[in-house]
């Protein structure tokens, strides 16, 4: 992709957002690759400069994600404040193939300017762990979506609910576990993404680092899917995550 290409493209996806309408795939012809995806997806923060970034999201962070999309490698996503759902609940109305995803969600306490080299060096970067739930929007005109294209619209980001931090213990001893009417849709551990939360956190802080975004007290890093994910369905749910504060949302 050119420059007027990747400025192009950035406007198209903006439309279709706006519009609601499904996420379009670029022209194969333009041959998209995974460092033209990443400035698409910098080049739309000038559409949404009334929309401040929160944090970041870890996307492909699962093996088998990754296999779905053909993937070989995890990407990164932002998180917007007008994304946030303090209310924790959820209009399936805003959604055309929404999905549930339950991740771990990890606390800047300090800004972060510098690549991080070791794991030791990155806790001390963070203030508290929560448990936060996803919800993506996969209407793709085309899927499974190249991965460009995922990076391109955000990793398909679209809303989040974000728990009651707690100090950080041991974030790879953790099992997930997702119920709804007192089933348990899934229940799964933490080490499921890319082998080690800490692990997952290292290459989110150097990989936007290296985009050039600013790493802040406060922002919020989602690590990635913890477990199936889970078709967006009304009803009560209940997040659970060891001793951290339970998580309770509402589809409607």
């Amino acid at each position: 992709m050119n420059d007027q290409q990747q400025q192009q493209w950035a406007q198209v996806i903006e439309n279709a957002r706006r519009q609601a309408q499904p996420k379009p795939s670029c022209p194969e012809d333009w041959g998209a690759t995974l460092k033209d995806a990443y400035i698409v997806q910098g080049l739309g923060l000038h559409h949404r400069l009334d929309d401040a970034v929160i944090g970041f999201k870890g996307a492909l962070t699962n093996q088998r994600v990754q296999e779905t999309f053909g993937a070989t490698e995890p990407a990164l996503g932002l998180l917007f404040a007008s994304s946030a759902r303090p209310e924790r609940v959820i209009q399936s109305a805003d959604f055309a193939k929404g999905m549930i995803e339950t991740e771990l969600g990890f606390v800047l306490s300090r800004r972060i300017t510098a690549p991080i080299e070791s794991v030791s060096a990155l806790q001390s970067c963070f203030a508290g762990i929560c448990l936060m739930v996803e919800l993506v929007d996969l209407n793709f005109s085309q899927f499974p979506p190249s991965l460009p294209d995922l990076i391109m619209h955000n990793a398909a980001a679209a809303q989040f609910i974000k728990g009651i931090v707690s100090p950080i213990s041991d974030p790879d001893c953790l099992s997930l576990t997702l119920l709804s009417a007192e089933e348990t849709l899934h229940h799964a551990p933490a080490l499921d993404v890319l082998g080690g939360q800490w692990k997952a956190l290292h290459w989110m802080v150097n990989h936007a680092l290296a985009l050039g975004h600013a790493l802040l007290p406060g922002q919020v890093l989602m690590t990635g899917s913890v477990g199936t994910v889970q078709p967006l369905k009304s009803g009560e749910y209940v997040l659970k995550g060891g001793d951290l504060a339970p998580l309770i949302f509402r589809v409607v």
